[in-house]
C-alpha cells in the first residue's frame, strides 16, 4: 500500500512537470492542433501554460479588458432604468408615509398586532412618538 502511494504521488508529480510546455500548430486540413512534442518538419508556436495558484496562495490578476470588452452605454442605460425605479419606490414609500401620519393624526384609537398575534391598543404618549417620527421621516427622505 505504501509502496502504491508513493508511486502514485511521483507519477502525479512527473505528469504536473512534463504538462508545463505545450506546442500549437495546423495540419493539413488547417484544424489547429496542440501537443506536448513539436511536430517534425512542420512551423509550430510554443503556448506557455500559466500553472493554477498553490493552495491557500495568491491569486492571479484578472487579465487588462480589450477594447471589445470595455463597459458599453447598456450598463449606464441599465443603471438609469435602476434609478427610476428606485426613485419610484422612494416616491411610493412617502406617499404610504403621509398615509399613515394621515391615519395617526385623525385617529387617537390606534392598535397593532404584536408578535405573538394578538391585537394591543396603541397609547397616546406612543402616538405622539409615532407622529413625530413619522414627521422626521417625511422630512428626511421625501423633500420634493
Amino acid at each position: 500500500m505504501y509502496k502504491t502511494l508513493i508511486a502514485l504521488t511521483l507519477s502525479l508529480l512527473s505528469s504536473a512537470a512534463s504538462a508545463e510546455q505545450m506546442y500549437r500548430w495546423v495540419d493539413d486540413q488547417g484544424i489547429p492542433q496542440f501537443g506536448q512534442q513539436p511536430p517534425q518538419g512542420r512551423s509550430y508556436q510554443r503556448v506557455d501554460i500559466i500553472s493554477a495558484p498553490p493552495p491557500g496562495g495568491t491569486l492571479r490578476a484578472p487579465a487588462p479588458l480589450t477594447k471589445s470588452e470595455a463597459p458599453s452605454e447598456e450598463p449606464r442605460q441599465n443603471q438609469a432604468a435602476n434609478d427610476k425605479a428606485m426613485e419610484a419606490q422612494r416616491l411610493e414609500q412617502c406617499r404610504q408615509l403621509q398615509a399613515n401620519l394621515h391615519t395617526m393624526e385623525t385617529n387617537p384609537r390606534l392598535s397593532r398586532t404584536n408578535d405573538a398575534g394578538e391585537v394591543e391598543r396603541i397609547g397616546e404618549d406612543e402616538r405622539q412618538a409615532l407622529i413625530t417620527q413619522t414627521k422626521i421621516d417625511l422630512e428626511n427622505y421625501c423633500k420634493n
